[in-house]
């Protein structure tokens, strides 16, 4: 007795026409005939009457019937309890990331992850890095990406170091900028205050005030569109489709602007092993102190 079997009984019971069942099921009348007598010798029993009226359930059959009801709903009810306890293992990671490395590095990584691990799944919020240390710490996120040093009470790792760029549409003299507007972007606190040091070290004053327009996307596209300019940290993985000058950040003494990017997790909270394997997962893939790889393509000054 095959499980289709039971649906075949079910379906003929409950519309007696062998024509339309078949139609239902995808398959065909001389088909489901020959799957009834096959049933009819494995049980010893006539399941079916053909009458003036047409089709008609024998007793036995009527009791096969019923039976298929039954296994059906059974089937059923297995199969929603599988689906509950795969549900009940399935495992969330909550991750804090800064929108530039979701972008350009995250999505990646948890793709790999996910081929390996189909039963983990992600919850990333992005904002900026300050927020997301202190939601580390407070264990509103289970790992965080950020940019920047901070200090607290986390296990942390750098996975990448790198350099900021002066971004124009075209070639700029640095004794110009302050002449020219400057586009500001959603950011940490710890980044502003970076580019602020580099125009102190550089011009002597306080940084001027900026016209902000949110994401930094959108300050690549005003510059491409505009002569104003942008101080930003460019992420790996970065392409010049806009074809917008580069030129690289330097403190007067010739030493380049950086910033570290590191992958934290809290010390205070206990580890389940599905999180511990993703946390090896990250350390693994992203070796420390690693410097992100050159640009491509550029257009450098």
């Amino acid at each position: 007795m095959k499980d289709s079997d039971w649906n075949i009984l079910y379906e003929l019971h409950k519309n007696p026409n062998m024509t339309k069942v078949a139609a239902l099921l995808y398959t065909t009348q001389p088909a489901l005939t020959k799957r009834i007598h096959a049933m009819e010798e494995e049980f010893q029993v006539k399941i079916l009457l053909r009458t003036p009226k047409g089709l008609s359930f024998t007793p036995e059959g009527d009791c096969l019937a019923e039976r298929a009801g039954m296994y059906l709903q059974f089937m059923e009810e297995i199969r929603q309890e599988l689906s509950a306890l795969r549900a009940s293992k399935q495992t969330v990671i909550t991750i804090g990331s800064s929108y530039t490395f979701s972008k350009y590095t995250l999505t990646d990584l948890l793709l790999k992850y996910r081929n390996q691990h189909p039963q983990v799944t992600f919850q990333v919020i992005n904002e900026p890095s300050n927020l997301l240390f202190r939601r580390v710490l407070d264990g509103t996120v289970d790992v965080g990406f950020v940019r920047g040093d901070y200090e607290g009470a986390v296990y942390q790792k750098r996975i990448a170091q790198n350099q900021a760029f002066l971004v124009t549409r075209e070639p700029v003299d640095l004794d110009d900028l302050p002449s020219m507007q400057r586009i500001g972007y959603s950011t940490n606190e710890q980044t502003r205050r970076l580019f602020a040091d580099w125009w102190q070290d550089r011009f002597g004053t306080d940084i001027p005030e900026e016209m902000s327009v949110g994401y930094i996307d959108f300050a690549w596209q005003v510059i491409h569109r505009g002569d104003g300019y942008t101080c930003c940290f460019l992420p790996h993985g970065f392409e010049n489709e806009l074809h917008l000058t580069l030129t690289p950040m330097t403190c007067r003494n010739g030493t380049p602007v950086t910033r570290n990017t590191w992958f934290v997790y809290p010390r205070s909270k206990q580890l389940n092993d599905e999180l511990l394997d993703f946390i090896h997962f990250i350390e693994e893939e992203m070796p420390d102190n690693r410097k992100e790889p050159a640009l491509s393509p550029l257009k450098e000054q």
